[in-house]
């Protein structure tokens, strides 16, 4: 069985709407969050959304990493795999996986038409710079009778992006928080809260950076916001 940190567990328990997931190198979040989804495809009437801003193939890109937790759980009866959705057999809910950038521009218009959405997880969110794409796709999350979520997971960059100005200036939330305020509910980790996943060389290489570059250290490594 794999053990979630205890950090991840309001994404089961909260009620809030938004969940901002934050942390360095190492953290072990996308590996959190991506199991979470699994456990709750088991939950009827779910549809997942899973974008990243480019995602040429998300069957070399993403799946594989589920793949590896579904073998892992030894549940692989219970999934259909095609090379862009994860479906559960046994509760019908399913991932889709989409990119928001195409050769030919964003597919905005796309992601928003889905229906039936419940949750949407925006991996690498700071890597989507433009705020109303958010609201558009944010507005298709809206399945009746059921629990939605907007979950953004990143690394934190600049106090300039429109993620940290809305979820933490605004709110008067600190970077590196863990709680729920109002609708939002803040998760973040670092490397220390994964030790026991990390080789012992990985956390050598930390303690060296953090002796002679620490401003790398605390941005890369802590997922602090950089000024």
């Amino acid at each position: 069985m794999i053990d979630i940190d205890q950090k991840y567990k309001p994404i089961q328990t909260s009620d809030a709407r938004y969940y901002i997931v934050t942390g360095g190198r190492g953290s072990g979040k996308s590996y959190s969050i991506n199991l979470l989804l699994l456990l709750l495809t088991f939950e009827a009437g779910h549809t997942i959304l899973f974008t990243r801003f480019t995602l040429s193939s998300a069957y070399i890109s993403i799946i594989p990493e589920f793949i590896d937790k579904i073998e892992t759980l030894k549940l692989q009866d219970h999934f259909y795999i095609t090379k862009d959705e994860i479906r559960n057999k046994l509760s019908g809910s399913k991932i889709i996986f989409k990119g928001i950038k195409t050769s030919s521009g964003d597919q905005t218009a796309n992601l928003k038409s889905l229906t039936n959405v419940s949750t949407w997880v925006m991996d690498e969110a700071e890597e989507l710079q433009d705020e109303n794409i958010f609201d558009k796709i944010d507005l298709s999350v809206r399945q009746k009778g059921i629990q939605n979520r907007v979950i953004l997971v990143m690394n934190p960059a600049t106090k300039e992006h429109w993620i940290y100005k809305r979820f933490f200036q605004e709110t008067g939330v600190n970077g590196g928080a863990n709680l729920t305020q109002g609708d939002v509910t803040y998760i973040h980790t670092t490397y220390l809260d994964n030790e026991k996943n990390v080789s012992e060389s990985f956390i050598n290489n930390m303690n060296r950076m953090k002796r002679d570059r620490p401003i790398k250290y605390e941005h890369e490594i802590m997922g602090g916001w950089q000024d």
